[in-house]
Formats: C-alpha cells, sequence, structure tokens
C-alpha cells in the first residue's frame, strides 16, 4: 500500500535532516551562489548565506515557503516552476536563465541549475538549486553584443571596404563596401586567400610576404597607409588607398584592411593638374599676348610721332602730305588692333548678334578681296582666286567679310614675299566650303589644334610690320560657329605652306532677289549747319572743329556738360557731337537735359566716344542720342550722317 502524502512527507523530512545539517555546513559559507534544497514538491529545507544574500530572504522567511516565491507573478501564472520541477525529475537536470524576484520586489537576471536527487531505491528525494546572479554579468554581455552589433552597422555602411583576415591569410569578413567595390558576394570571397583579391605580381607573393613578416616582424604596409591595386571580379585592374592593422584574438594574430577605390580621385587629380598645366600655359600665352600688344601699339604710335614732328618741323608741303598718310595709315591699324581686341571679348562674352539676311556671297569675298589687296601688293604674292557663281548664305555679310579678311591677312603675313595664295570658294554639297592655301612658313603638326586658341602665337618672324595680335584665327573660328560653320587647319610641316578651310552652310539661290548697291561714296555737305561739339579732349574737339568748317559748318565748342547746355541755349544747334565721359555731368544726362531745352530738342544729337558696347549704345539710345560713333570716328561716315540729317531736316 503506498504511503499517505502526509506521513510521506514527513518522514521524507526527516530522513532528510542528517543530509542538510550536513549541507548546511559544507555550503553555507558561500556568498556567491544561493544554494538551497526543496522537498518534492517545491518547498524549501534547507537556505544558504549567499540565498539570502542574492533574494533578500532570511532562513525563517523562506524555508517552508515553495519556491515559486522567487518567480515573477507571469511565470507563476503560466505555471513555470512546477515545469521545471518536472523536467529536472525527469531528466536528472534543469539549467536555466530567467528573471526571478527578490524579497523587495525587483526583478534581476540568473542561471539557475535544478537537479534532483534519488536514494539508492530510485526514489526521489528532492531537489538542489545552484543559483548564480548574472544580471551585472548580462549588462556587461548585453552592452557588448550592443557594441558589437553598432560596430557591425558601421562596418556594414561605411563607404570603404573592410576585410579581415587571419594568420594564413584566409578571408574572415568581408563587409558591403568591399562587396562592392571588388564585385564579389562576401560567400565567394571569406575563407578563401586574400591574395585572389590582388593583381599579379603581389597575388602570388602574398604568403611569402606573411611568413616573412612573422620571421622577421619587418612591415611594408601594417600601420601605414599607401596606394595600391586591387583586382575585381571581372578581371580589371583599379588604384585603391589601403591601410593595414595588426590585433590579437585568443591568441591567433588577425589582420584588418581598410581599402578604398581611389579611382574616381586619381581621375580628378589628372584632371586637376591637367587643368593646371592649361591654366600655367595659358597664363603663358597671355604674357607673351600682352607682350605682342604693347610691341603693336608702340609701332604705330612711334611712327605717327614721327610723322608730326617732320610736319611740324618743314614747311614742304610733300612732306606734310606724306605725315598725313602715315598718320591716317597708322590710325586705321590702331582703329583695328582695338576693333579685333572688342570682338574677342564680345564673342567670348557671348555678346555678339548676328545681323543674318540671305546673301550673294560675291560682293562680300571681292570687299575681302579688296580689304586685303594692299597688303598682297606690298609684299608682291600672287593671288589666285576662283570662285563659284551662285554662292549664296544666310549670314551676316560684315561678320563674313572679317572672317575673309583675317583668313586672307593671315596667309600674307606668314608667306615670304613673292609667295603665292590661292583662294577659292565653291559649292560642296550643302554647304559652301572657303579655302585660302599659301607656300608660307606652315605649321608644325604639334600647333595645328593651337591654331585658333584665344592668345596661341606662332613663328612671329615674318610680316612684323604689318603686325597683328594673334586672334584673327580665334575670331575666324568663333564667327563661323555662330553662323553654323567650322573651320580647319592643314599643313604639312614648317616650309610648306598653309590651308585653312571655312565651311559654311549653303541657301538655295532666288533668281529674284536683288544683289545690293554699293555705298556711295561721302561728299562735301552744301548746307551750312549749326554744330555743337562737346568733349573734354581739346585736340580732338580743335581737330573736328577744323574738319567741319573746311566743309563750311558753323561750329561750336563745349568741355564740359554744364557749358554745352548754355551754349546749346544760344546756338541752337541743328547737330550736336557728344562725348559720354565728360566730367560732372556725363553725356547721357547732358543728352536728357537738351531734349528739355527747347532751342536743341530737335537736334540730332550723335555720341561720339571711346564706349562702344552694345550696353553703351542702348543706354545712348534711351538717354535720346540719334547715332552712336566710336572713337576714333571714320570721318567720312561722320560726314555721311550730317549729311543725309540734313537732306531729312531740309
Amino acid at each position: 500500500m503506498p504511503t499517505q502524502p502526509d506521513s510521506s512527507s514527513n518522514a521524507c523530512t526527516e530522513r532528510l535532516r542528517p543530509s542538510a545539517e550536513c549541507y548546511r555546513l559544507l555550503v553555507d559559507a558561500v556568498k556567491d551562489y544561493a544554494i538551497f534544497m526543496l522537498d518534492p514538491t517545491g518547498l524549501v529545507v534547507t537556505w544558504n548565506t549567499g540565498a539570502e544574500h542574492i533574494k533578500g530572504y532570511r532562513a525563517a522567511e523562506a524555508i517552508g515557503k515553495h519556491f515559486s516565491l522567487f518567480y515573477t507573478p507571469e511565470d507563476v501564472a503560466s505555471g513555470k516552476p512546477e515545469r521545471e520541477l518536472e523536467i529536472a525529475a525527469a531528466e536528472g537536470r534543469l539549467e536555466d536563465d530567467g528573471c526571478r524576484v527578490r524579497k523587495d520586489g525587483s526583478r534581476f537576471w540568473v542561471n539557475v541549475v535544478i537537479t534532483a536527487f534519488r536514494n539508492d531505491a530510485g526514489e526521489l528525494m528532492g531537489f538542489v538549486q545552484v543559483i548564480r546572479d548574472m544580471t551585472e554579468q548580462r549588462a556587461r554581455d548585453y552592452a557588448l553584443r550592443e557594441a558589437e552589433e553598432r560596430m557591425r552597422s558601421v562596418v556594414n555602411h561605411v563607404i570603404d571596404g573592410i576585410i579581415t583576415i587571419d594568420e594564413r591569410g584566409l578571408v574572415e569578413s568581408f563587409n558591403p563596401a568591399a562587396e562592392k567595390t571588388f564585385g564579389y558576394p562576401a560567400g565567394e570571397v571569406v575563407g578563401r586567400n586574400v591574395s585572389m583579391l590582388m593583381p599579379e605580381p603581389h597575388h602570388s607573393g602574398h604568403d611569402g610576404y606573411l611568413a616573412n613578416y612573422f620571421r622577421t616582424h619587418q612591415s611594408k604596409i601594417i600601420g601605414i597607409g599607401r596606394e595600391v591595386e586591387g583586382v575585381r571580379s571581372d578581371g580589371s585592374i583599379f588604384p585603391m588607398e589601403l591601410a593595414v592593422s595588426e590585433f590579437n584574438l585568443a591568441g591567433r594574430r588577425y589582420f584588418t584592411g581598410i581599402i578604398r577605390d581611389i579611382t574616381e580621385r586619381q581621375r580628378l587629380e589628372r584632371e586637376l593638374h591637367k587643368r593646371v598645366a592649361e591654366l600655367d600655359e595659358t597664363g603663358h600665352r597671355k604674357d607673351e599676348f600682352l607682350a605682342m600688344l604693347a610691341h603693336e601699339l608702340r609701332n604705330p604710335l612711334a611712327a605717327i610721332i614721327t610723322a608730326v614732328q617732320l610736319s611740324t618741323m618743314s614747311g614742304v608741303q610733300d612732306q606734310i602730305n606724306w605725315s598725313m598718310e602715315v598718320i591716317n595709315r597708322q590710325v586705321k591699324h590702331l582703329t583695328r588692333l582695338i576693333d579685333d581686341l572688342l570682338d574677342v571679348s564680345r564673342i567670348t562674352r557671348g555678346k555678339v548678334e548676328l545681323r543674318k539676311e540671305k546673301i550673294d556671297a560675291y560682293p562680300v569675298i571681292n570687299g575681302a578681296l579688296e580689304a586685303i589687296r594692299p597688303l598682297i601688293k606690298q609684299r608682291n604674292h600672287e593671288l589666285i582666286v576662283s570662285l563659284q557663281a551662285g554662292l549664296r548664305l544666310d549670314a551676316d555679310p560684315t561678320r563674313l567679310e572679317q572672317i575673309l579678311v583675317n583668313l586672307l591677312a593671315n596667309a600674307a603675313k606668314y608667306t615670304e614675299s613673292g609667295g603665292t595664295i590661292w583662294f577659292t570658294a565653291e559649292h560642296e554639297g550643302n554647304d559652301i566650303v572657303i579655302k585660302g592655301r599659301d607656300t608660307g612658313i606652315g605649321i608644325p603638326p604639334e600647333k595645328l589644334p593651337q591654331m585658333f586658341e584665344l592668345f596661341a602665337q606662332g613663328d612671329r618672324s615674318l610680316a612684323r610690320s604689318e603686325g597683328g595680335l594673334g586672334i584673327g584665327l580665334t575670331l575666324v573660328r568663333s564667327l563661323a560657329e555662330m553662323h553654323g560653320g567650322s573651320v580647319t587647319a592643314t599643313s604639312e610641316g614648317p616650309g610648306k605652306g598653309s590651308e585653312f578651310m571655312v565651311r559654311l552652310p549653303a541657301v538655295a539661290a532666288r533668281a529674284e532677289e536683288i544683289p545690293r548697291l554699293p555705298a556711295k561714296t561721302p561728299q562735301a555737305n552744301a548746307h551750312r549747319a549749326r554744330i555743337l561739339i562737346v568733349d573734354d579732349n581739346v585736340d580732338m574737339v580743335r581737330g573736328l572743329v577744323r574738319l567741319l568748317e573746311l566743309l563750311g559748318h558753323d561750329v561750336q565748342t563745349a568741355y564740359d556738360g554744364p557749358t554745352a547746355v548754355e551754349a546749346a541755349r544760344v546756338h541752337r544747334p541743328e547737330f550736336v557731337l557728344l562725348d559720354l565721359g565728360l566730367p560732372g555731368m556725363d553725356g547721357y544726362q547732358v543728352a536728357t537735359r537738351l531734349r528739355q531745352e527747347q532751342g536743341s530738342q530737335d537736334a540730332v544729337i550723335i555720341a561720339v566716344t571711346g564706349y562702344g558696347q552694345e550696353d553703351d549704345r542702348c543706354r545712348s539710345r534711351e538717354a535720346g542720342f540719334d547715332h552712336h560713333l566710336v572713337k576714333p570716328i571714320d570721318h567720312n561716315v561722320l560726314v555721311t550722317l550730317i549729311s543725309q540729317s540734313q537732306d531729312i531736316i531740309d
């Protein structure tokens, strides 16, 4: 017959007492572990000092109580204490990490080992529990895992590749940035020798390098950053920056390499070096250009000064006439230089607007040939011209002539005296092709790409008397491209001549279009006009006064704005030649005031100024000017303008 529960439990307890006493003597001094015994039903039988310290209960408060007292309410409600005893009884032992409750209600983390013990007959005598407080350890483990997770997140999200290898050279880790850089997924690299990521000769020498490092502790790369090469999964080799560090873990050596693909950086560095070199070259060419500009300005000025002195010292009319020819020629040369400079400035800033119209190219070409003929004659060149009929363009006639004059002038200046120049214009497909070929000094092949660049200077040993700034070809290219065309240069080398070819889009010829008539030559005015000249340049004013008085006009002068307004009230001028850059009261203000004065509100006001930009012209129109002439003015243009305005007035 089975023993009744109450009497059996009591008997078991009685039998356990001697053992419990021995247990108490052995473990009572242990303070870091809670060690206590349970009877088969889970009642606390013994209680050591460590249990009191960890759980907060004195022995009298714990012994005789069910051990579920130490579990959280939710674990008690789920039946966890009973399940653990059942498992320990069935399997002999149970180990668990979990949350427990102290006497003060605070929760803490423990490691629990429950061991069932039986008598020789196999009867369950009870359980022994060993509990270790893991709160601090768990906090440290959690902090460590959190730090590891943060580090893993950093490693997985940095833009640099991070690779760890062991002392055998086998890859231990391969972050996503390394996957992207090398083109391998981590699974194809981890466990393999890192040399797979190196091109020859580094590939085959890597294991030997590691062995030498372990033997001598001499490293070429550990602890420093350097540029090396890597090889991608597709076999392409790329530059990378590599920094390697060494660390020990569990008695083993490991190496971590941080790599960065510097392909783009090296490309940008090369581009930067190229740009710096180009800037240096541009600066050098600019210095040469400025020196050339000074030379070109001094030459005509020297000729003008000499002519002035000669005409002053000599009373011979032939000498005076010769001096005037020199001055006129050199002033035109200076004007040409300034116009070229302004054209380059306007074109590079996008300030030039073409006034295109459908034209027959022949009159424009003829005008260019006539403009260059004196230079051709002076240098005793033979000019051979071949023009196809029906060459029609949608072009700005003035700018087209500028293209052709620059090409012809370039050929004439760089062809030795007595040379030959061929000039042709013909249809070629949908284009009109204009070529200028010469027997001149030629162009070295390496210089051909630079011929149309600003400030590029070629051989200046020829044609110094004609001068030039070396910007004519820059203008040719820019203007040709603005017309939708192109220009190219070819040469077989020094001494073998050159050929420049301009290609422009053609338009179909239309028979009904009437060719433009050439402008009439300016004639002296038959009508005596009242003219007021306003300028602070005394020499220029006196020169204009003499010119206009020779033509029979009545001329008054003023050298500042207020005087000009007062003179206009008295003389009621029909024409006002007005400078813009006046002291105190500028030309724009003077023009505005004159338009408000009864005696000059109907006068023809002509700007005579050194300011010739489009903005200056727009501003002069807004201020009330009728015309805008740029210094040095063409006197024939001025005379024609006065004559035509008189015809309208009359």
